[in-house]
């Protein structure tokens, strides 16, 4: 009868031991599933930006921004008349006590 028992307590172990096995066979198969759908995601993302920068570099190029600069803008070239002394530029205001009033409402 006790040989009966403990066969059956091994039999338990082992049937639990390999669902266990069995969980964590599927859970590592999950998680190796997200792990290439990421990875898919992050080499799309990274298509995407390379494809950004070149979009921002084609847009920025000079002779580009100096055509739209001269078309919109009505900007003068600067003359030397027009240059005044550093000294006549206002002084910032310095609050003296730099926390806010409203930090404390």
């Amino acid at each position: 009868m006790s040989l009966r028992i403990t066969s059956l307590v091994w039999m338990a172990c082992f049937a639990m031991a390999a669902f266990g096995l069995y969980m964590v066979k599927f859970s590592v198969q999950n998680l190796q599933r997200d792990v290439a759908a990421m990875e898919a995601q992050l080499a799309a993302e990274k298509e995407s930006l390379h494809l950004l920068n070149a979009e921002w570099a084609y847009l920025n190029r000079p002779e580009r921004l100096r055509a739209l600069a001269e078309a919109h803008l009505e900007l003068v070239p600067l003359d030397s008349r027009r240059i005044e002394n550093v000294a006549l530029i206002p002084a910032m205001q310095v609050d003296e006590n730099p926390i806010s009033e409203a930090v404390y409402r």
